[in-house]
């Protein structure tokens, strides 16, 4: 077999370096994108702010981090697909009566992701403020209750939810039910809305109002309100391009 020449050694190294980068960095021009990709998230500098991607065989998806206009640069937008399609209604109102069962108590069940979608239910043990299960392979979407509170990602959420999926919480089961739905890319949240993941109606429960959003948002990374666009909270701007 012929000898690789030294040019040729280099050129192959620097390309394994490139395929083999944990995280990418990549620049939004108006021509494009330019940068490096890499194996498991990238981050996109736009004209917008700072964005991060990712993807796997279920779920693409591409969320704010940070707004903060860049000149020069073109803007790009939040971006959710899932590789099934919208997620039956059938699986949400499942997991609702299993939680109106036991409405005093934390709850779990999850919606996995492999040539199609399937009801997951794993062994749990259940307390009122708190519940402990056993992670399954495959989840796209993780759905907990909340009992007779609100709906809302709890500070333990945050350090809980790290991975890159959707979650779920419901709340108020006393009353009529509230859902609170996001995709979590690596420790980054976005809030989604239920046609963003389901299919079908909600018509046994509802999304919280915006008020409900802000009164009850714990987070430190960036999140989209359900309603109103340019408002202030925590610190963070809410902007149009959100949408």
């Amino acid at each position: 077999m012929r000898s690789l020449g030294r040019l040729s050694w280099v050129w192959l190294l620097k390309t394994r370096t490139k395929t083999n980068k944990q995280v990418g960095y990549l620049t939004n021009y108006s021509s494009g994108l330019e940068g490096d990709r890499g194996i498991f998230f990238n981050y996109i500098l736009a004209g917008n702010g700072l964005f991060i991607e990712a993807s796997n065989r279920s779920l693409s998806a591409r969320i704010p981090v940070s707004d903060c206009p860049i000149r020069g640069l073109a803007p790009l937008k939040p971006r959710i697909t899932l590789t099934y399609g919208s997620i039956p209604q059938r699986f949400f109102d499942l997991a609702l009566d299993t939680f109106l069962a036991a409405p005093d108590k934390e709850n779990y069940v999850g919606v996995t992701a492999d040539a199609g979608y399937n009801f997951y239910v794993p062994p749990q043990q259940q307390e009122e403020n708190k519940v402990v299960y056993d992670v399954g392979s495959s989840v796209i979407l993780d759905i907990h209750s909340h009992g007779t509170m609100h709906a809302f990602f709890s500070p333990q959420d945050n350090k809980d939810e790290t991975g890159f999926q959707l979650y779920a919480v419901v709340g108020d089961l006393r009353k009529v039910p509230v859902v609170l739905l996001r995709v979590g890319v690596y420790g980054y949240f976005y809030y989604l809305k239920w046609k963003e993941v389901f299919d079908g109606t909600l018509y046994v429960a509802r999304e919280p109002e915006y008020e409900e959003v802000l009164e009850d948002d714990v987070h430190d990374s960036v999140e989209r309100p359900l309603e109103e666009p340019e408002v202030r909270s925590n610190g963070m701007w809410w902007s149009k391009w959100f949408k």
